[in-house]
């Protein structure tokens, strides 16, 4: 693969939605690329790479980790995926960018089929439509959010006793008649009361009880009120 031989170049990355990120490549395959920006490392899926492009000058004088990542390729490239990623990172605090302007903290839960379940301290427990997933940095054990203790950080989480089904679609069907937030409520119109969800659409009514409807490919996260 191209990426590979990467290893070792600073490099500066433009992400769909704008964000430009520049570190040393430490990992890819045909799914992730992996790379130290000087402080973290960052878990980056090639689907939402536009532009990727070496940095001979180095100006921001980014070195090389002393450390190895916490989750990296152990026999071949090909076990370094998104899905094996995911799963390695349950119960680890992570940050996590998925909507275009707003990175979310907590830990990763469930990893379902097209989805995963994120437990933040903020909005509590959210579905997380996987191919919207930008990139994961996980932080060491002992940090935690917000400045928050270990303690104070897991008595903010929720109670894990829902059951959950395999796919986003099934899922969100659950949440049938309970309030919603949609893509963290950046539109008045993602706030509402879920009423049904069909053929990949979901129909939520907003506070003035019109009817709006969504296609759920779209949609990339959903937390309860």
């Amino acid at each position: 693969m191209l990426l590979r031989n990467l290893s070792k170049e600073i490099v500066v990355i433009g992400l769909s939605g704008g964000k430009i990120l520049k570190g040393s490549v430490i990992d890819s395959s045909s799914d992730i690329i992996v790379i130290y920006d000087g402080k973290m490392f960052v878990y980056l899926p090639i689907d939402h790479i536009q532009t990727l492009e070496i940095d001979y000058d180095n100006e921001d004088n980014v070195q090389e980790p002393s450390e190895r990542p916490i989750f990296t390729s152990q026999v071949s490239n090909n076990d370094l995926t998104l899905t094996n990623i995911l799963s390695h990172a349950k119960g680890v605090h992570v940050e996590i960018l998925v909507t275009r302007n707003h990175a979310l903290h907590g830990v990763i839960a469930s990893v379902m089929n097209d989805y995963f379940v994120f437990e933040s301290p903020i909005y509590k427990t959210m579905f997380i439509l996987t191919k919207h997933l930008k990139w994961l940095i996980p932080y060491s054990k002992d940090q935690f959010p917000y400045g928050l203790s270990k303690n104070e950080f897991s008595s903010l989480l929720p109670i894990k006793n829902q059951s959950l089904n395999n796919t986003f679609e099934s899922q969100i069907d659950q949440l049938r008649n309970q309030l919603v937030v949609l893509n963290l409520g950046k539109e008045y119109s993602h706030i509402g009361r879920v009423i049904s969800v069909k053929d990949q659409i979901i129909e939520i009514q907003n506070g003035k009880s019109d009817s709006i409807y969504f296609n759920l490919s779209h949609i990339q996260t959903v937390h309860q009120v």
